[in-house]
């Protein structure tokens, strides 16, 4: 595809050219012929370069859209690897004097498979309930690892009813404009207490990302329960409504208004 504005732009400057040579007979005849072809040469030259450039554009954008899925997958697995050798990588490279790559990976995933085997049995769980509370006793350590534990328990190891761990659409920001949310509780009793009625507290999750967002409290009755699953909810927001659930209920035909 050429682009006409540089079309009319050669067209022009030709225009403007030609009646400075037409006045000199001998110019006309031979030297305006040379730089009239010259110049076609030219803008020919020119087009071929813009249409070569527009084509390696667009492969080079339809490569990157092709493979960029790929890409992120390969960097998501080489930063958990990177992170997971990190952890105790150091501390082996410190006591036998060389780093060996991997090891620190492998012996790190190997903790967490016993220590999930350990914690499984009666003995495993008090001993780790004993490391607990030594944990507590550190002034810093208290405050940080008591807030991750929460979260941890939060997102992991309670199992509370079915409808508070849903998705949910709720209207907000305001009313008719409807918000894909996620029930994570009740809300607290003093705020049901004031609010004189039962309020579920709702994330809001933001696009493309999802790990940050808001909370909002709604009123129960307000709150309309999702069938679709958790990750598909996560990833209908992240994708900014383009990826849907495979299984959807068939979609509801626009109203015109009258």
């Amino acid at each position: 595809m050429r682009d006409n504005s540089i079309c009319e732009k050669f067209e022009n400057s030709r225009k403007q050219y030609l009646p400075l040579i037409s006045n000199n007979p001998y110019i006309h005849n031979h030297f305006s012929q040379k730089s009239l072809i010259a110049f076609d040469k030219l803008k020919l030259c020119w087009y071929n370069l813009l249409t070569m450039w527009q084509r390696v554009s667009a492969y080079f954008v339809r490569g990157l859209v092709t493979l960029l899925p790929l890409l992120v997958t390969i960097w998501l697995l080489w930063f958990m690897f990177s992170f997971l050798d990190g952890i105790l990588g150091n501390i082996i490279t410190y006591f036998i004097g060389r780093s060996i790559p991997g090891l620190g990976f492998i012996i790190t995933v190997a903790l967490i498979f016993l220590s999930g085997y350990f914690a499984t049995h009666i003995f495993g769980a008090q001993l780790f309930k004993f490391g607990e509370a030594l944990l507590f006793r550190v002034p810093i350590v208290k405050g940080i690892y008591s807030a991750a534990k929460q979260v941890n328990d939060v997102l992991f190891v309670h199992k509370q009813a079915e409808e508070f761990r849903k998705a949910c659409l709720v209207e907000y920001p305001r009313k008719g404009v409807w918000s894909v949310g996620f029930v994570t509780s009740d809300a607290a009793a003093e705020i049901e207490a004031k609010a004189k009625e039962k309020m579920i507290n709702i994330f809001i999750a933001n696009t493309p990302t999802p790990a940050t967002g808001f909370l909002i409290m709604v009123p129960a009755r307000e709150v309309i329960l999702l069938d679709m699953k958790i990750e598909d909810a996560f990833k209908y927001v992240i994708s900014g409504g383009v990826l849907k659930p495979n299984d959807a209920p068939q979609e509801v035909p626009i109203k015109k208004e009258t």
